[in-house]
């Protein structure tokens, strides 16, 4: 016998009632403050089940981010806030309008361009202050370094800062423009070179093991 796949419908009923009075005493007190670092978690897993190339990994992993939105809107519905209905209709609604050339009739524009009229920014210093500054620092310079060399500018070199930690933070962003012009992610460069870096210690570690048993 074949067993049954669970739908959304299934996972949003699920929800419903680990949250009810006779439910999960956990899952009925959490709060968005209190789950908000699960969502960058379960983000970075997916990113990692995607490196590994897994697809059942990443169909788990994406299930566990899928979860954090529908735990979100189940605190929010509770608090009057907001639903899954409203989650998915701004979604849906922003899809379309970012899409005018299939879904409205329109012409193809830029993406950032449609992005900027939506959040009423003239500039490119106001598009550079919107980028996320929860976003870690790696993904952060990318973002930044990729909409500045567009325009043309060019920073102050590295000799001119006086400060020592402009100076490092300015290799940094050098670093980060690098790998960006050469199409590698700075942040799964850096995470694995920290996992050739950790086998490379495991052996140090064991050879300097070997060598005081001797």
């Amino acid at each position: 016998m074949e067993q049954k796949k669970y739908t959304f419908d299934d996972l949003l009923g699920i929800m419903k009632k680990l949250r009810a009075p006779d439910g999960c005493p956990w899952d009925a007190v959490q709060t968005h403050e209190s789950i908000k670092k699960h969502v960058v978690e379960e983000a970075y897993e997916l990113v990692e089940a995607i490196d590994g190339g897994d697809p059942k990994k990443m169909a788990d992993e994406s299930g566990d981010l899928l979860l954090q939105a529908v735990f979100h809107a189940a605190i929010a519905e509770d608090a009057g806030e907001y639903t899954i209905d409203d989650v998915t209709d701004a979604i849906c609604r922003k899809m379309i309008h970012r899409h005018p050339h299939l879904f409205e009739g329109g012409s193809i524009i830029d993406w950032d361009e449609i992005k900027r009229r939506d959040r009423e920014q003239k500039t490119v210093t106001q598009e550079l202050l919107g980028i996320s500054a929860y976003l870690p620092a790696l993904m952060r310079a990318e973002k930044i370094s990729k909409k500045t060399e567009k325009q043309g500018f060019i920073p102050d070199t590295v000799s001119h800062l006086e400060n020592e930690e402009f100076r490092l933070g300015a290799q940094l962003f050098s670093l980060v423009t690098q790998c960006r012009e050469n199409a590698i992610d700075p942040e799964l460069a850096l995470n694995r070179y920290l996992r050739h870096y950790i086998d490379a210690f495991q052996k140090f570690e064991e050879t300097k093991e070997n060598k005081n048993e001797t």
